[in-house]
């Protein structure tokens, strides 16, 4: 059954003319958001692999880019052998550089070499900027996995000018980590909002480490962050790594499986808001070194 302006009707009609609606109303454009990771780096994989299969559920395509250069990055155990930089520098086609990692999500690596080399190379710059446009999806999200440590992906202006968002654990080691890869991001790219994904998290620590933390930078770097809630600790999100499967699919109803569906939520209809400076930093929860 076909709706009016063509949209499809399938088993759930409430649900369609909805999608159907959003997609009429957005004007198309890929968003792009960076992680930056202060969690291990197989949670991390989970949490970008778990947030696309949420957002593909709500009609978006997603790209997964890595920009690591790390050999745990999101794209490590596809061994990928084309990559945007070749294509950048016409040793492959564009099709190429894309891998089918399930319906709606592609995985895709940036380059073989770190972009720091090319830092004063501008043409080249340009040439895998352009690269990385063409090779967005219409309309839906590039989630790039960023590792400030390896590299500097963000001296392509695409990157530097999308959303940032930091993965970040209750640990108090963590939360210093995901604080000094704000810093340093800020140092290059100037005053700018961030967002922080409380991962093993009830919601109740989530709300408290993410005022702190907001405190501190609001306070030491003029920089608002962004709360975009927490992923609860849930052995049902391990279940589904060992089938192979995203939570979403495997066990639906799941504590993760909603956590991620209400964050997908929040970046398919933009509603992301800086959050208020709050008082004194709290004396229970662990203290941020500036």
């Amino acid at each position: 059954m076909i709706l009016a302006h063509g949209i499809p009707m399938s088993r759930n009609p409430g649900l369609d003319q909805a999608e159907g609606l959003r997609r009429m109303l957005t004007p198309v454009v890929t968003r792009r958001i960076s992680f930056l990771s202060a969690i291990p780096p197989g949670q991390k994989n989970a949490i970008l692999l778990n947030l696309a299969a949420a957002l593909v559920q709500m009609g978006s395509d997603v790209h997964l880019l890595d920009a690591s250069q790390s050999a745990q990055g999101i794209s490590a155990k596809a061994q990928l052998q084309v990559c945007l930089s070749d294509v950048a520098l016409q040793k492959a086609e564009l099709a190429l550089a894309l891998h089918e990692q399930g319906q709606g999500i592609h995985l895709i690596k940036l380059s073989r070499e770190p972009l720091n080399q090319l830092a004063e190379q501008p043409l080249a710059l340009e040439s895998l900027s352009k690269t990385l446009r063409e090779l967005s999806p219409e309309t839906g999200f590039c989630l790039v996995d960023t590792h400030l440590s390896n590299d500097n992906p963000f001296l392509l202006p695409e990157l530097a000018e999308g959303d940032v968002v930091v993965l970040a654990t209750v640990s108090a080691d963590s939360i210093k980590a995901a604080y000094s890869q704000i810093k340093a991001l800020h140092a290059q790219l100037g005053r700018r909002p961030y967002q922080v994904l409380m991962v093993g998290a009830t919601p109740q620590q989530a709300k408290l480490i993410q005022q702190n933390m907001n405190q501190a930078a609001n306070l030491y770097l003029a920089v608002p962050l962004t709360s975009l809630g927490s992923i609860p600790v849930d052995e049902y999100l391990l279940r589904a790594v060992q089938l192979g499967r995203s939570v979403i699919e495997a066990f639906p109803m799941a504590g993760a499986s909603i956590a991620f569906r209400a964050i997908a939520g929040q970046l398919a209809t933009k509603t992301l808001g800086v959050t208020t400076p709050t008082p004194a930093l709290s004396s229970h929860s662990a203290k941020i070194g500036v």
